[in-house]
């Protein structure tokens, strides 16, 4: 059985399973919204409408509450002309059903879906299995994130982060302070790399989600057991913010949307109380928003050059007898903490941003390993982590780059104790848009890393996944999603590869593999 990610427990059993349309569904109650699901797939790939009995000695379908369990696990059994399913909840269920798209190849226009029988029982590794969209950078319309949605459902992916601030944009409407939207949305170009040069156009780039459409993207993902994330990223990567509100910044000086990448030196005043009622005022819009536990406050990437010579911070400091930048940013970061604590919201933060006396509730999103910040020394510490290394889960970069080889060997658990192991809430994969300006492109760079992705955070066993993606990448193509072709072959010249994406094309891939 070619399942993505591979089940943790799985057994071929001799003869074989068909649905026909005389076949019947009996489902307990609470799984009549799977069942129905299930329903639907296999109309849309065979085109007959499978019928529901309340007796189950009639029916070849069956799904079945069982009184124990994980929320997630699910066991299946296909064997003597009949399909059960068990789990203790809807989750569950609905992995289930992912399971059963994947062996009976409802994906696929059929007269009658067949498979083998077998028994499955399955339960992820990780809790946490994640996927980061920057949308700041490059905007995306509710389509596209809904379609990534449905892909991360399908191999059992739940949390979807979205990046929706930086330098680069604010992509959220925000009420109580409308220029973030008119402002803050819109930038005059952006840093291209093409035709052997890096230069930055003069092509405007704009978009925002309104409330409506936030709510729309929120029920879509909650109907497929995603979680969404929102970012409001701080100090740092707040110029977009700033163009909007100079007051907030320490030079209180007009700034515009920024067009290139990298790090900026402006960014939010930790000494002007403005600072903190303003962001205090968007939390609150963001925590209406999105029922989601946590909230992520960024916190990376925060030169403290203005800070230095701000006499507000400085005056800030030394009413907190502090006198280390970084904690500074510590203190800030404190006081929206609480703030979200409050409504009843968890806190997360890119592990660069937070030092040794960061409060112990918030988690840490573990990209860039050094000595004192890393997996091992938070998960020591009791913090919880999240694992996101960018030599191995961030897909803006060539596949030269990040290999799906590569993405495949990375070890959740390096240097981490086993008895600290507990404090890994699981992984997330991110795809950053600054050279990424389309949704063909953007499906490019994220398949197939996304079986990759889901495989890691799921399954405890990798063998022969090449061989169960082939299915994976035969659906991409017949449903005209853009993704590299090539992928599973190792790259070549990887080097000078991915020389050429920072510095003559930053398409040297993607004009070569897509589906373009």
């Amino acid at each position: 059985m070619n399942i993505i990610p591979n089940p943790q427990n799985f057994e071929n059993i001799s003869g074989s399973f068909v649905i026909t349309d005389d076949s019947k569904i009996f489902c307990n109650a609470e799984f009549a919204s799977q069942a129905e699901r299930f329903r639907d797939l296999v109309n849309e790939s065979c085109g007959f409408l499978l019928q529901f009995t309340e007796v189950i000695e009639e029916a070849q379908i069956i799904f079945s509450h069982a009184e124990e369990g994980e929320p997630e696990s699910y066991v299946l059994m296909i064997a003597q002309g009949v399909a059960t399913v068990t789990s203790s909840s809807p989750v569950g269920c609905f992995y289930a059903v992912e399971t059963l798209r994947q062996i009976l190849h409802l994906n696929e226009k059929q007269e009658q879906p067949t498979c083998a029988n077998c028994y499955v029982k399955d339960s992820p590794k990780f809790a946490w299995r994640g996927l980061l969209v920057d949308v700041a950078r490059h905007f995306f319309d509710v389509d596209t994130l809904k379609q990534i949605i449905d892909l991360m459902s399908q191999v059992k992916l739940n949390k979807l982060h979205l990046h929706l601030t930086d330098d680069q944009g604010f992509r959220l409407q925000i009420d109580k302070y409308p220029l973030l939207n008119d402002v803050s949305s819109v930038r005059g170009g952006s840093e291209v790399v093409k035709d052997g040069k890096r230069y930055v156009d003069d092509t405007p780039h704009s978009g925002y989600y309104t409330k409506d459409q936030i709510r729309e993207i929120v029920a879509y993902a909650s109907e497929r057991n995603v979680d969404v994330i929102p970012e409001i990223d701080l100090p740092g990567h707040f110029v977009a913010a700033l163009a909007a509100y100079p007051e907030l910044s320490c030079a209180r000086q007009v700034l515009e949307v920024r067009k290139t990448w990298g790090i900026s030196k402006d960014i939010l005043c930790a000494g002007n109380e403005q600072s903190y009622a303003f962001v205090k005022d968007v939390l609150d819009e963001v925590a209406e928003l999105f029922p989601s536990e946590y909230v992520h406050l960024g916190g990376d990437e925060a030169p403290k050059d203005r800070w230095c010579n701000c006499k507000l911070c400085r005056e800030k400091m030394a009413e907190l007898k502090i006198n280390d930048y970084d904690e500074l940013q510590t203190y800030m970061i404190e006081i929206f903490r609480q703030y979200l604590e409050e409504k009843g919201k968890k806190v997360i933060c890119w592990n660069d941003g937070l030092t040794s006396s960061a409060n112990g509730e918030i988690v840490s999103q573990v990209w860039k390993s050094y000595k004192g910040s890393n997996a091992a020394t938070h998960t020591k510490q009791g913090r919880k982590v999240i694992v996101s290394p960018f030599f191995y889960t961030y897909f803006g970069f060539p596949y030269a780059m990040t290999p799906l080889g590569k993405t495949l060997r990375l070890n959740p658990f390096k240097g981490v104790k086993p008895a600290n192991r507990a404090n890994v809430l699981g992984i997330e994969g991110a795809v950053w848009t600054e050279y990424i300006d389309s949704a063909d492109k953007l499906f490019f760079h994220l398949l197939p890393r996304l079986d990759a992705l889901a495989e890691l955070a799921w399954s405890s066993n990798k063998t022969g996944f090449y061989k169960r993606l082939k299915p994976r990448l035969d659906y991409y193509g017949q449903a005209g999603i853009s993704f590299n072709r090539k992928a599973t072959k190792y790259p070549a010249l990887r080097i000078a590869t991915t020389r050429k994406f920072f510095r003559r094309s930053s398409d040297v891939e993607f004009n070569k593999n897509s589906k373009n």
